[in-house]
């Protein structure tokens, strides 16, 4: 199949990323943990925001993150979530058209675009607190309407299950995704997700999981385990191509007959290490698509997110 036929369908909380550098104390004065993702309500954001300044704006979201970066690589790409129309969910729709990525039009939404306020710390490391705004308003019928008649892979973001219909917008979608022939991805997003949800996420791995890509918080945490090599073995019983991330040390990828350890790429300076791991999705899953070998798609990932981490923000940059 040419590479042009392959369409990847990313599910995800559509948001638009307000970066800003702050130092530590900023992060123990608004009680937040550090490297953690954090659901705020109107206010706490507004409040976040006022505090930080208009920062860098950009649009964002986990799984809009490799999307972005998966049609910057050439697949031909789908994204479902939710803005408002405002002046945030038009930025983001038009940051999506700018690249060709279809983004279906899904009917007003009844509350404010969502955004992340994402602290950067001058060590690099990124702490975000997130107003879900008009994301949580997405639907199982909104998810019906958007998938397209052809698809190779869905990619299924992690945080969706934090939405009050998540779990029923995920199961259509997977199962419109198993109807058309295409593989299923899930990407678990962060650990304190995986804590809040664990049961679904176990349940969903089990029925529907081909390809499980996170980090070794997050796949240690559906594991119930904090090693990482713990953590592949748990997830290679569960799902047939699996990658754990582990920042500077690296990855561990497996399929179902044998594992391998990938190197990080080296970095002249970290600067922001928003996004990295949805760069290192959207390179390892490009790959597969491809049919590179597993160590291949791996290298792309660690290439791509090496290339993220070394300027602010999520996305620019991401194709050489």
């Amino acid at each position: 199949m040419a590479k042009t036929q392959l369409r990847v369908v990313g599910l995800g909380n559509a948001l638009v990323d307000v970066l800003a550098s702050v130092d530590a104390e900023a992060i123990a004065r608004h009680s937040l943990t550090p490297g953690g993702m954090h659901l705020v309500d109107r206010e706490a954001a507004d409040a976040l925001y006022a505090e930080v300044g208009p920062g860098i704006v950009q649009s964002g979201g986990s799984v809009a993150n490799s999307i972005a970066h998966m049609r910057s690589l050439g697949l031909a790409c789908t994204f479902i979530g939710k803005v408002a129309k405002d002046e945030l969910g038009d930025a983001f729709a038009a940051d999506l058209a700018a690249l060709g990525v279809d983004f279906p039009a899904l009917g007003p939404a009844a509350t404010g675009t969502g955004r992340c306020v994402v602290l950067v710390t001058p060590d690099g490391e990124r702490t975000m607190s997130t107003f879900l705004g008009a994301a949580q308003g997405l639907t199982p019928a909104d998810v019906e309407a958007g998938m397209p008649e052809a698809a190779a892979l869905l990619l299924v973001e992690g945080y969706l299950w934090d939405s009050p219909q998540g779990a029923a917008m995920i199961e259509a979608a997977a199962t419109r995704a198993r109807a058309v022939g295409a593989r299923i991805a899930l990407t678990p997003s962060d650990a304190g997700c995986v804590a809040r949800h664990r049961d679904a996420m176990l349940a969903f791995v089990g029925d529907h999981c081909d390809i499980l890509v996170g980090n070794h918080h997050e796949v240690g945490a559906l594991a119930g385990t904090d090693s990482p090599e713990e953590a592949l073995v748990w997830a290679r019983s569960h799902a047939r191509i699996v990658a754990v991330t582990m920042s500077e040390n690296g990855a561990l990828i497996a399929d179902e007959d044998r594992a391998w350890r990938i190197e990080a790429q080296p970095v002249e300076q970290v600067v922001d290490t928003t996004g990295a791991g949805d760069a290192f999705a959207a390179g390892f899953l490009h790959g597969v698509l491809e049919g590179a070998s597993l160590p291949e798609a791996a290298r792309r990932g660690a290439e791509l997110a090496a290339r993220v981490i070394t300027h602010p923000g999520a996305r620019q940059q991401a194709a050489a």
